[in-house]
């Protein structure tokens, strides 16, 4: 017979286990509404996001080479690459990370990854594939600790496949900066990196299903799958490649192994919202599509203008609140995958790359004095401006009934060195509410 203070260790240590086995609850405002940020700058590298991880490589001859990862694997020692992105996913993106957004209302993390993970064909500078999710030099082990820290959060994951091969845009966050190899002129001839690319889908899916069989984490964790990062729709080709092979195969791929209780998610391709209107409808059998926009105010020559207007943040409030009328006639869910605070490009190697010295090619110096990135030169004025300026964004993107929510660009950078990107150092200064589920509301619809 145990004695009662026995008894009582006994209770107390089961109790302690069950609740370790319960999943944490985040913050959540229980309208359905994705409020989410993106794991950018972690499992892909860009190097505006991470400045310190480029520049400490880019000295001597690999001056100005070392551009993006393709760059990085290739100008590298293989066994330097890996060390130092090993610490680097160890210690860019936390469960402590996870654990502060969640506490203000965000529910979901896009999580961006490189297709050289699954596949890597010869000639292409990356080590290939590592199938042992159990070692700490594979990205997947990282990948697959941040799904299971997201499951005890309650949280859920969209897998983003960021970089696709050949580049599907030119942009170092396609992986490889320079010109588009995913099509080419000889497009349809010549499809062999977007039918890659769809095998690649395949082994993302079958990696997440087995995951989830296994018990890594409950499939209600996973929200969906991107099939493609910003594929360059600027070009026909590349746009034609999208609506006639990736979207249908990419979808099939998917749908192999995960019913629709996980997402199908179609990006933008730079396209307007009116061409996803009626695309692939519920009517010829297609269920759980949602797509996925990109709306920044920085990237353009009206954008760099605005910032040497007086009226230029009340055009950006204006523009903001007008988003919401591209919900309006959606026939799938939309959400914003990427927007951020910035309304230049001053941004060191934002726009164009990384580049010694790196000059903005569309802010104008003066602008750049203001707009730049040290948040204790910033007035009381920007910073109300930057509230109101987040609250106008998410406002249009919650929406209507399509319209799904967001996700912003990033979570963090190295250092805070990007403020206006940087949902958690605005989190921490006040400019992004403390509860997203009781904020103020800027627009009127």
């Amino acid at each position: 017979r145990c004695s009662s203070d026995l008894s009582v260790m006994g209770l107390t240590q089961l109790l302690s286990l069950c609740l370790c086995l319960v999943p944490a609850l985040s913050l959540d405002c229980g309208d359905e509404k994705i409020r989410g940020v993106n794991a950018g700058g972690w499992l892909l590298l860009e190097p505006w996001i991470t400045p310190k991880l480029f520049e400490e490589v880019n000295v001597g001859e690999n001056l100005d080479k070392i551009v993006d990862e393709y760059t990085y694997a290739e100008f590298l020692d293989p066994d330097f690459y890996i060390g130092r992105l090993k610490l680097h996913w160890d210690s860019f993106v936390t469960k402590e990370d996870f654990m502060k957004v969640s506490e203000a209302g965000i529910t979901h993390v896009r999580i961006p990854v490189g297709y050289w993970y699954w596949d890597v064909e010869e000639g292409e500078p990356f080590p290939p594939p590592n199938m042992d999710e159990t070692d700490d030099n594979n990205p997947l082990f990282y990948l697959k600790r941040a799904l299971v820290w997201l499951d005890e959060l309650n949280m859920k994951a969209e897998i983003d496949l960021h970089a696709g091969p050949g580049s599907q845009n030119g942009f170092d966050n396609s992986g490889r900066r320079g010109d588009i190899g995913w099509v080419t002129e000889d497009y349809p001839e010549d499809n062999h990196n977007v039918l890659r690319t769809v095998a690649i889908i395949d082994k993302i899916a079958e990696n997440m299903k087995r995951w989830v069989d296994e018990g890594v984490f409950r499939q209600e964790t996973l929200y969906g799958i991107c099939l493609l990062n910003e594929p360059g729709g600027w070009m026909e080709k590349v746009w034609s490649a999208c609506k006639e092979e990736l979207f249908p195969l990419g979808y099939d791929a998917i749908r192999k192994h995960f019913d629709e209780e996980v997402a199908v998610n179609f990006q933008q391709a730079f396209r307007p919202a009116s061409d996803y209107y009626g695309l692939m409808p519920e009517s010829e059998g297609y269920k759980s599509i949602s797509v996925d926009m990109h709306r920044y105010q920085c990237f353009d020559e009206f954008w760099a203008g605005q910032a040497e207007s007086d009226e230029g943040w009340f055009t950006h409030i204006d523009a903001s609140c007008r988003i919401h009328e591209e919900n309006i006639n959606a026939t799938w869910p939309m959400f914003n995958g990427e927007f951020c605070l910035a309304v230049t490009d001053c941004q060191k190697y934002l726009n164009g790359g990384f580049a010694t010295p790196y000059v903005p090619p569309l802010a104008s110096e003066s602008a750049c004095q203001y707009y730049n990135s040290d948040w204790d030169t910033y007035n009381d004025y920007y910073k109300d401006f930057l509230k109101q300026y987040f609250l106008a964004q998410i406002d249009s993107f919650e929406y209507g009934e399509m319209g799904a929510g967001w996700f912003m660009w990033t979570m963090k950078t190295e250092d805070n060195c990007a403020p206006e990107w940087d949902f958690m150092f605005l989190l921490e200064k006040g400019i992004i509410p403390a509860n997203l589920c009781e904020r103020e509301i800027v627009c009127e619809f």
